[in-house]
């Protein structure tokens, strides 16, 4: 009995190791175009991109510096070296958007520095000022004067402008406006550059006097563009003047991103002048009036502001994204050139030969691809929308789809990482340490993920969006992937109409809704795509695409969806 058995487990053995022999030996390689992503850049610079050659390049090679005296110094350099100048923010917007794809620095405070001072600072000057404001902007590029963004409040959190208790009180005999923080959780929080920040954008509340002594109308959040600081020299920090009413806290030590300052600011009757109020779409004339003329499809200052979030979700999920390709393909090049055990042969094998390795940074660089696609698409149509001064409720949706899928699967994808590399994760040389959470960073920036999830939700409830896009459902069905998806959204969200009200309080159901939403959009978007995965050419065969797709089903598509997503 005992030699039975031991006999059977010996051919069992022998017949598992014939058939993974043959699964290995047989098994398809990596194709052509995926190789070449592994190996360098996919998304080289269009003809349209080439100004920002030197900008990009410029954020690359900057050396990674700790200390936020330096970093502020290497934001400044940039901003005086003119590479992208503010006033190219109004001739060609998306000039900015197309910057962000190209950076794959590991310097995560420097890129977050860029983007608040042309993105949040002075592209919200340029979007919401006036002609006036606009070039007393650009005259500060030369001097290399710093901004920050101070949006978010203590109260609010990362909600971004969902709460704002900030007021701003016009008084009209000295035609000023008075900011204030009424209490502890309207101090404004997480402000990054707001150390050496000489200028600020605020958002507050406009109060303006009652008609014949009547009650004070709120007007709502507006932004107000002023300095709160001065500078002694390039390397200190900026000094806020208390006694006029501004004060700045630095925030407690950060676990990551060192080098950016972070800070609490808060105003005591701090008096600016009238024309402080960016007035390109709302404002106070020289009467004393509050005036208004909004964009088309926008009933409030509150609309025209929430665009603004629009280019710094583009901005956060491009970089993210391309900042996880670039650590796969860092993974990728030590795979190539690390010897596995070679026993009597005098060469081992490498370790990118190992299926598990091979077949793990195939998908994970295929599915960030398709990613990549939706966010590029996206980008181009946010630039027409700013030059437009048109931002339809569908574009809206796909920025908040960019916003939660392209920095939560950057989050996801340094996972995956650190899992597949073992004990190399551990080095600095891999990327995947204390550095890589500039991906965690960009997930709760500029609107927590979360937020952006029920977005989408809200926005099909209240009718903005349809339930069902127009023409979705038949490209879907080229695939099994997005059938599948399909067949998931449809059951949720008809459980959701089933059980009503009580739908809002199933937080699962919810998130399962909007990711099955956005998985449907993005591969909708790849399958349209004439070029397929764009860069190094993968060509427009379903075949081709297919494969793409199936990777990101496989990384990326799970129900329920996880909670740490």
């Amino acid at each position: 009995m005992f030699y039975a058995a031991a006999a059977g487990t010996a051919a069992a053995f022998v017949i598992v190791y014939l058939v993974m022999s043959v699964l290995i030996k047989g098994r398809k390689k990596t194709d052509n175009a995926t190789l070449r992503m592994l190996e360098s850049r996919a998304d080289a610079m269009g003809e349209q991109e080439l100004e920002i050659q030197a900008l990009s390049d410029a954020l690359n090679t900057a050396p990674v510096l700790d200390d936020e005296a330096s970093c502020a110094q290497q934001i400044r350099k940039i901003v005086t070296q003119s590479h992208l100048r503010y006033a190219t923010l109004i001739d060609d917007p998306v000039s900015l958007l197309r910057a962000s794809r190209h950076v794959d620095t590991e310097h995560g405070a420097l890129y977050t520095r860029f983007t608040v001072q042309y993105n949040l600072y002075a592209g919200t000057v340029v979007a919401l000022g006036s002609d006036d404001q606009r070039e007393k902007l650009f005259s500060t590029q030369k001097s290399g004067t710093l901004g920050c963004f101070a949006f978010t409040e203590c109260g609010a959190g990362v909600m971004s402008g969902a709460g704002v208790e900030t007021e701003a009180r016009f008084d009209a005999q000295r035609d000023m406006f008075v900011i204030h923080s009424a209490t502890q959780t309207a101090r404004k929080t997480w402000i990054s550059q707001g150390g050496y920040a000489e200028m600020a954008c605020i958002l507050a509340n406009v109060i303006m006097p009652g008609k014949e002594g009547g009650e004070p109308e709120n007007k709502g959040p507006h932004i107000f563009w002023t300095r709160i600081a001065t500078r002694e020299d390039v390397s200190s920090l900026a000094r806020p003047v208390p006694e006029k009413g501004v004060t700045v806290d630095m925030l407690p030590t950060k676990t990551a991103l060192p080098g950016l300052d972070n800070a609490y600011i808060s105003f005591d009757h701090f008096h600016v002048p009238r024309s402080a109020l960016l007035c390109r779409f709302s404002g106070v004339d020289d009467e004393g009036n509050y005036v208004t003329r909004f964009p088309n499809g926008a009933k409030r200052m509150l609309d025209v502001l929430l665009s603004r979030l629009l280019t710094g979700r583009i901005c956060l999920s491009e970089f993210t994204a391309g900042y996880a390709q670039m650590l796969i393909r860092r993974q990728w090049k030590y795979a190539c050139t690390r010897e596995l055990w070679r026993g009597r042969k005098t060469e081992g094998p490498k370790m990118n030969t190992m299926p598990q390795i091979e077949a793990g940074m195939t998908d994970l660089v295929r599915a960030m691809h398709v990613v990549q696609t939706f966010l590029g698409q996206t980008r181009e149509e946010v630039g027409r929308a700013i030059k437009g001064d048109v931002f339809p409720n569908e574009l809206v949706e796909a920025t908040c789809i960019c916003k939660f899928v392209g920095t939560s699967l950057g989050v996801d994808t340094v996972s995956m990482l650190r899992k597949m590399m073992g004990s190399h994760a551990l080095f600095a040389q891999s990327g995947l340490g204390a550095p890589s959470f500039v991906c965690n960073a960009t997930c709760s920036a500029e609107g927590d993920n979360t937020i952006m999830e029920l977005k989408i939700l809200s926005d099909m409830i209240r009718g903005r969006t349809a339930k069902f896009p127009s023409g979705l459902t038949v490209r879907a069905m080229q695939h099994a992937s997005s059938r599948r998806v399909l067949a998931i959204y449809i059951s949720k969200f008809a459980r959701a109409i089933c059980m009503g009200k009580a739908a809002m309080r199933d937080g699962q159901l919810l998130r399962d809704i909007a990711w099955a939403r956005a998985h449907l959009l993005i591969m909708d978007t790849f399958w349209s795509s004439k070029t397929g995965a764009t860069g190094h050419g993968t060509g427009t065969g379903v075949r081709e695409k297919g494969a793409f797709v199936a990777s990101y089903e496989r990384l990326f598509i799970k129900f329920p969806t996880p909670i740490c997503f």
